[in-house]
Formats: structure tokens, C-alpha cells, sequence
């Protein structure tokens, strides 16, 4: 007898349901075979409530869309990252350029600066420079204050003497000369100090030292070097002339060294004819100077 046809076995269960519902399902009857069997080790019902396969399988289903629409979420949120992230490093590259640029700018300041720095140095020492030698030239012209030690060489007339025997600016210009000539660097005569343009002169029987009146004593302060202005001043062929001159008028002199000596800056004169040249050739005139 032929063996009847057995009818179609039905589909697995790993064939309909999603598999991560057979995966949950499989773990929950693998759970639920384990507990059965420790009761039936302790002696007590196996038996157990079932839990609903379509409540299981809704579950499963609610837990599934959960996932796709995470998933779907996901992409969406990774497509967004992503032109973020595009987005970012856009930015950054840009920043990155300015801050060259930027920094090129820096070092080109800062290159130029230094540069304006060596610039100033330069000009300040060559200012610095020419200070001093302004310093140096108006100390020995006159026209400018100086302090140093020196001798301090007093004169006047003999006691009783008639006008032919008073101290004339004659007798003060041929001491001053023996001064010059004995090493002094600057000399004041009652406070007015003497230039290459000083002259002494008479008016009546009194003295006029660069046009301003002085009267006796005839104090004269030179800055010198104190070893030598004294002895010099008697070996010199010009202070001979004074020495011989005092000694026939009988002229009262005295020359004593002094420690510290300041000498004023004598007033400039002002220019009657010369026009100092300013800059770009433009003619100016000093302070105090007058138009010819």
C-alpha cells in the first residue's frame, strides 16, 4: 500500500518572525524551561503562566519601530553631523588662514618696529652727541653755564689815587689776556661772563663789561687748573706786562684758589646784519635778533 502523501509541514518559526522577536522569544522559553525545571528539582508545580504570544509579539513590534525610527533618526542626525562637521572644518581652515595672515602682518610690524627702534637709537645717541658738543662749544664761547674749581684774582686801585691811576679797561683787558694766556677755560668779571665778542670800556671813570656797568672791586672768577693758572699767569710774557703794570699803578691784586666756581651763560647778542639759514634755505632770525 502506498504511503500516503504527508501533507506540507507549515512554515518555521524563524521563517515568519522577525528575528529579533525568535531571539527574545527563544531566551524567554530557554528562561522558562530552566525555572520549570529547578521547581520540579524543588518538588513544586512546574506549571507556570504563560505569557501571550501576541501580547509578546506586539511588544516585540512596538520595540522594533522603536529601533527604526532610532535608526532612521540616526541618519538623519548623521547626514546633519556631517555637513556640520564639513561646516566646522570650513571655519577652522578659514581661521587658520586668517590667523597667518595675521601673524605674517605681526612679524612685518615687528620687523618694522625694530627697525624704527635702530632708527631712534641712532638718532637719539647722534642728538646726544650733538648736545654735548653744543654743551662743550657754548662752555668755551661763553654762552653757556659752567661750574668747575679755579682761582678767584681780586683788583682794585691804590688807596688815594688820582683818575690817572685808577683801574682802566685797558688794565682789565691785559689781565684778562694774561688770564687767557695762563690757561683759564672760562672767566666772569663781577658776575658777567667774558665771550670772544666781550670788550671792556670807559665810560667817564667807570667800566662797562659787555655794555653793563661794573664797579671796583674787580672780582675776576676763572676756571682753570689750580697747579698751574698761578705760576703761569707770572711766567707768561703778557702776565709779565700785568705784574708790571699792577706794580707801577700800585693796583691792589689778590689771587686765591677756589674750590667750586659757576660761572653764568653770558646773553646772546643780538644779530644786526647775519641772517642764520633755517631749513629748506628759508632765512630766520634768532630770538631777540633784529631785520637789517
Amino acid at each position: 500500500m502506498a504511503d500516503t502523501p504527508s501533507a506540507p509541514a507549515g512554515p518555521r518559526p524563524e521563517q515568519t518572525m522577525p528575528l529579533l522577536a525568535l531571539i527574545t522569544q527563544r531566551s524567554l522559553d530557554a528562561d522558562y524551561e530552566y525555572v520549570a525545571a529547578r521547581k520540579r528539582a524543588a518538588g513544586q508545580d512546574p506549571s507556570v503562566r504563560q505569557v501571550p504570544r501576541r501580547t509578546a509579539a506586539m511588544v516585540l513590534l512596538a520595540f522594533g519601530l522603536l529601533v527604526t525610527v532610532a535608526a532612521v533618526q540616526t541618519s538623519r542626525n548623521a547626514s546633519v553631523d556631517a555637513a556640520s562637521r564639513s561646516s566646522l572644518i570650513d571655519q577652522i581652515n578659514l581661521r587658520r588662514q586668517s590667523v597667518a595672515d595675521q601673524q605674517r602682518e605681526l612679524s612685518r610690524q615687528q620687523a618694522q618696529h625694530l627697525a624704527l627702534q635702530r632708527s631712534l637709537t641712532r638718532v637719539n645717541t647722534e642728538a646726544q652727541a650733538a648736545q654735548a658738543r653744543l654743551a662743550r662749544v657754548q662752555g668755551r664761547t661763553g654762552f653757556g653755564a659752567v661750574k668747575g674749581s679755579g682761582v678767584q684774582a681780586t683788583v682794585t686801585s691804590a688807596p688815594g689815587s688820582d683818575n690817572n691811576q685808577l683801574v682802566r679797561d685797558s688794565d682789565l683787558s691785559l689781565l684778562t689776556d694774561a688770564l687767557w694766556a695762563a690757561g683759564a677755560e672760562a672767566i666772569s668779571v663781577n658776575g658777567e661772563r667774558l665771550t670772544v665778542l666781550s670788550s671792556f670800556r670807559n665810560v667817564g671813570i667807570g667800566i662797562l663789561v659787555n655794555s653793563r656797568p661794573v664797579n671796583p672791586p674787580y672780582v675776576f672768577n676763572v676756571i682753570g687748573d689750580q697747579a698751574t693758572l698761578p705760576a703761569n699767569l707770572l711766567s707768561s710774557s703778557v702776565g709779565g706786562q700785568w705784574y708790571a703794570l699792577k706794580n707801577s699803578l700800585g693796583f691792589k691784586f689778590d689771587v686765591q684758589n677756589v674750590g667750586s666756581l659757576t660761572l653764568p651763560a653770558a646773553e646772546p647778542p643780538d644779530l644786526r646784519s647775519a641772517r642764520p639759514v633755517g631749513p629748506g634755505g628759508l632765512d630766520t632770525l634768532t630770538q631777540g635778533g633784529s631785520t637789517p
